[in-house]
């Protein structure tokens, strides 16, 4: 029977992909639940601590937040991390905060993230001085619904 599907699914007779990743419009959400990410995905850079996962309910596509922290300390090495496996946007100094923009990459389970990193608010304006900023956030975002 395996040797009879795999024939199938190498010949394109049949094909499991845009249900299991969730593609077709007429297709029941996928799903998924709050998770750490990161981590389920092995790209979680050291020093990252996962703080919660949150289902944003009322918000188009419905999505699921991971939230991460890192000390100041070790801020650029993680963002160095995630600009290499994660696409992250280097960070740049905008009004009282260190900020990217959000970017998106597809995880090794097909599915599209998006992810930005933030400080607090801070005085700090040189990079060479984030170990002076307490913590950084990280966000790393998924939907369960198409839009």
């Amino acid at each position: 029977m395996m040797r009879l599907l795999r024939f199938f699914l190498l010949a394109g007779i049949i094909t499991l992909a845009p249900v299991a990743m969730g593609r077709s419009a007429d297709l029941a959400p996928l799903k998924i639940g709050c998770a750490d990410f990161l981590t389920l995905l092995h790209i979680k850079p050291v020093h990252v601590r996962f703080v919660k996962c949150e289902l944003e309910k009322d918000q188009q596509g419905k999505p699921l937040r991971a939230i991460y922290r890192v000390a100041g300390i070790h801020a650029a090495a993680a963002e160095t991390f995630l600009v290499r496996v994660a696409n992250l946007s280097r960070l740049k100094k905008s009004c009282c905060q260190w900020d990217s923009p959000p970017s998106q990459f597809t995880g090794k389970d097909g599915r599209t993230y998006t992810v930005y990193m933030v400080s607090p608010e801070t005085t700090v304006k040189d990079r060479k001085k984030w170990r002076n900023i307490p913590s950084f956030e990280i966000v790393v975002e998924t939907l369960t619904e198409e839009i």
